[in-house]
C-alpha cells in the first residue's frame, strides 16, 4: 500500500473497458534544427485560412485572449509556409466582412485544398431552425462584435448552420476542411469555482430572446442538416454543449487565452506528429490537442472532436510536415524538446489491502535502490524569471513581506489584479485560479506554496509541449474524503514508467516504481486506483516515459521522496529527460 499524500493508492492493474478516445502523446517541436519545418497539403494542393477572433464586444461582456488567439495561430500558419491566410479580428468581423472573406475564399478554392476555418470569440445557442438538425433542438451561435438583442443588433451574429453552409461549398470544390470553433454554448461546469477566486472570463453569454430577428441565414438547398452529413471536415470545439469554456494561463505568456486555440498552433507547429514520420493524422491532431487543452485548463475543459463519417482519424492524414535536413541530435536538442511521459501500476496478484491515511505510511522502498546513484552535487535552485502574482482576500499587501521563495520572486497584488495565489487570511486557505490549493497555510507557510506554484507551471509548460495521455476517472470535479477515483494512463506498453506527486506544499511523493514493482509497464493501458484522505488540496500527478529506463532520473527522485523540493524536481527533469520521454502532469482537488 502507498500513499499519494491526500489519497491512497492501492495497487493493481485494470484495464480500461473503454477509453474516452483512444489519444497518444505528441512531441515538443525541436528547437535545435538545421532547417525550418513547414507544414504541406497531403493532397499536394493549396492550404487556405479564415481566422476569426474577438475580445471587443459593444454589448456583451469582452473578452481578453481571443485576438490574441487569432494572432497566434494566423502566426503558427505563416511561420510553417501558409501564405493565403486571412484574419478578422474585433472590428473587423462584422457579418457583412466575414461573409464577404469566406465567400472569397470559397471563390479561390480548387481541388484538393486543405481549408482551415476558427473562430475564437462568445458563443450561445438559439432554438434550431432546421428540425432536427440537433440531438437537444439547440443550434450553436457565434456572436460577432455588434451583437445586440435589438431589431439592428440581431443581424451581427453567424449561426452554426451557416458555417457548415459554406464547409459544404468548399467540399462541393473538391477541398477538405478542419473547423476550430474556441467558444462555448453551455452554461455548466466541470467543478465549482470557489466564491473566494477572482472572477474569471468565460467565452459564453446566457441565452436571451430576440423579440425581432432581422437576420436573414445564408442558406441554399443542398446545406447539410448537421455536422454529419458533411464528407470531408474534422470539427474541434472547445467544450461539450452543457459546460463553459475558460479563458485560461499560459505558462510563459503573459495575459489569458484559448487553451484550445494555443493547443491547435503548437499542433500545427510540428507537436502533433507523434511518430515523427511528417505525417500527422486527425487522431495524432486530436489527442494532441484534447490533452493539452485538458492539461492547460487545470481539467475543466474537455474538448470535442468530430470527424466525418467517411473519414478514418488513424488514418487520414490532416497535415504533413516537410523539413530540409536532419534534426540536429544531441544534449541541447533534448533539453529544448522537453517531451513527455505517462505511468503505470504493478500487476498483483492479490487483492489490493485496505487504503489506509497518509501518516501510517512508511517510506517506501524502491527497484531504483539499487540502480547507480545520481551524481552527488546539488543542482542548482530551479527559478522563474515571471513573478508569482501574490493576493490577499482582503486586499493588504502587508502580510507578505516575509515570504521569500527561492524559485520564483513574489509580486503582491490586489485580489483583483489577476493574481495567481489568492490568500484568505480568515481560514488561512490558498486558492487559485478557482481552486483551493492548500487549506490552512499560515504567511510563513506561503513560501512554499509559491515554490510549488513555480514548478507547476514549469510542469505544465514541460507537459504542454508533449503530452502523455492522462486523465482522471470518474470525473474531474472535486473530491471528497474516501472517495476513490482512478487516474488512467494508456500507450505506456514496454514502456518505462516514472511517477510521482507534488502535493500543496511541494512535497514530493515517489509513487512508481515502488518496492517490486516492474521498471517497465507490462500493458498498454492501466487505471491507478487513489483514495482521497487528509490533507485535502491540490495534488499534482506527474508521470514520466521512455523506452528506456530512467536510472538516474529515478534515483534523484527517491532521493527527494517526502521533502519539499518541488524546484529541484524541475531540475532534475531539465537534466535528466531522455530525448523520447513523454510527461503527464493532472491535478486533484480535494475538500473535506
Amino acid at each position: 500500500m502507498r500513499t499519494l499524500r491526500g489519497f491512497d493508492r492501492r495497487t493493481g492493474w485494470l484495464c480500461a473497458a473503454l477509453l474516452f478516445a483512444a489519444l497518444i502523446g505528441l512531441p515538443l517541436q525541436p528547437a535545435h534544427a538545421a532547417a525550418e519545418l513547414s507544414i504541406s497539403n497531403p493532397d499536394g494542393a493549396a492550404l487556405r485560412a479564415l481566422v476569426i477572433g474577438i475580445d471587443d464586444y459593444q454589448h456583451v461582456r469582452k473578452l481578453k485572449g481571443a485576438v490574441a488567439d487569432a494572432n497566434d495561430i494566423v502566426s503558427s500558419l505563416r511561420t510553417m509556409g501558409v501564405s493565403d491566410v486571412v484574419e478578422l479580428t474585433n472590428a473587423q468581423a462584422d457579418r457583412a466582412s466575414v461573409l464577404r472573406e469566406i465567400s472569397s475564399l470559397v471563390e479561390r478554392t480548387k481541388n484538393n485544398d486543405l481549408v482551415f476555418l476558427s473562430i475564437a470569440g462568445h458563443g450561445t445557442q438559439e432554438p434550431e431552425r432546421i428540425k432536427g438538425s440537433e440531438p437537444d433542438g439547440m443550434e450553436n451561435v457565434f456572436l460577432l462584435p455588434e451583437f445586440a438583442t435589438t431589431p439592428s443588433g440581431s443581424v451581427e451574429r453567424i449561426l452554426g448552420s451557416e458555417f457548415n453552409h459554406f464547409i459544404r461549398q468548399f467540399e462541393l470544390r473538391g477541398a477538405r476542411v478542419i473547423f476550430v470553433a474556441d467558444t462555448c454554448h453551455g452554461g455548466g461546469m466541470v467543478r465549482d469555482i470557489d466564491p473566494r477566486a477572482a472572477e474569471m472570463s468565460f467565452r459564453q453569454v446566457p441565452r436571451y430572446t430576440l423579440l425581432v430577428d432581422e437576420l436573414k441565414p445564408v442558406s441554399s438547398s443542398d446545406d447539410p442538416k448537421s455536422e454529419l452529413d458533411l464528407d470531408h471536415t474534422a470539427f474541434i470545439a472547445a467544450v461539450d454543449r452543457h459546460t463553459k469554456a475558460p479563458e485560461v494561463r499560459i505558462p510563459g505568456i503573459d495575459g489569458l487565452r484559448g487553451a484550445l486555440s494555443y493547443a491547435v498552433a503548437r499542433a500545427v507547429e510540428g507537436n502533433a506528429d507523434i511518430n515523427h514520420d511528417g505525417k500527422v493524422t486527425l487522431k495524432e491532431l486530436f489527442s494532441n490537442v484534447r490533452q493539452v487543452v485538458y492539461q492547460l485548463s487545470d481539467q475543466r475543459q474537455n474538448i470535442v472532436t468530430v470527424s466525418s463519417p467517411a473519414q478514418m482519424p488513424e488514418t487520414e492524414v490532416a497535415f504533413e510536415l516537410t523539413r530540409g535536413v536532419v534534426l540536429i541530435q544531441g544534449t541541447a536538442a533534448r533539453a529544448a524538446s522537453g517531451q513527455v511521459a505517462t505511468v503505470a501500476s504493478a500487476e498483483k496478484q492479490n487483492p489490493a489491502p485496505p487504503a489506509v491515511t497518509a501518516k501510517s505510511q512508511t517510506a517506501p522502498t524502491s527497484a531504483a535502490a539499487t540502480a547507480p546513484a545520481a551524481p552527488s552535487a546539488a543542482l542548482p535552485p530551479f527559478r522563474l524569471t515571471t513573478p508569482i502574482r501574490l493576493a490577499a482576500l482582503d486586499g493588504k499587501m502587508g502580510y507578505f513581506t516575509s515570504v521569500k521563495p527561492q524559485d520564483a520572486s513574489v509580486q503582491a497584488v490586489q485580489p483583483t489584479d489577476n493574481p495567481d495565489l489568492i490568500w484568505d487570511p480568515v481560514s488561512h486557505d490558498v486558492i487559485a485560479w478557482g481552486d483551493v490549493v492548500a487549506y490552512g497555510v499560515d504567511v510563513g507557510g506561503l513560501t512554499t506554496v509559491v515554490n510549488r506554484t513555480a514548478a507547476i507551471r514549469e510542469l505544465k509548460r514541460m507537459a504542454t509541449q508533449s503530452p502523455q495521455l492522462m486523465r482522471i476517472w470518474p470525473d474531474d470535479r472535486q473530491q471528497r474524503s474516501g472517495q476513490t477515483v482512478e487516474v488512467e494512463l494508456s500507450d505506456v506498453g514496454s514502456r518505462a514508467v516514472l511517477l510521482f506527486n507534488v502535493s500543496g506544499d511541494g512535497t514530493i511523493q515517489m509513487l512508481y516504481p515502488v518496492g517490486s514493482d516492474a521498471a517497465m509497464a507490462r500493458s498498454a493501458n492501466l487505471r491507478l486506483p487513489l483514495r482521497v484522505g487528509e490533507p485535502f488540496g491540490a495534488e499534482q500527478i506527474v508521470a514520466v516515459t521512455s523506452q528506456q529506463r530512467m536510472v538516474d532520473l529515478e534515483t534523484v527522485l527517491m532521493q527527494l521522496n517526502r521533502r519539499r523540493a518541488s524546484g529541484q524536481v524541475i531540475k532534475s527533469l531539465e537534466r535528466y529527460l531522455p530525448a523520447d520521454a513523454r510527461i503527464a502532469s493532472i491535478g486533484f482537488f480535494s475538500v473535506p
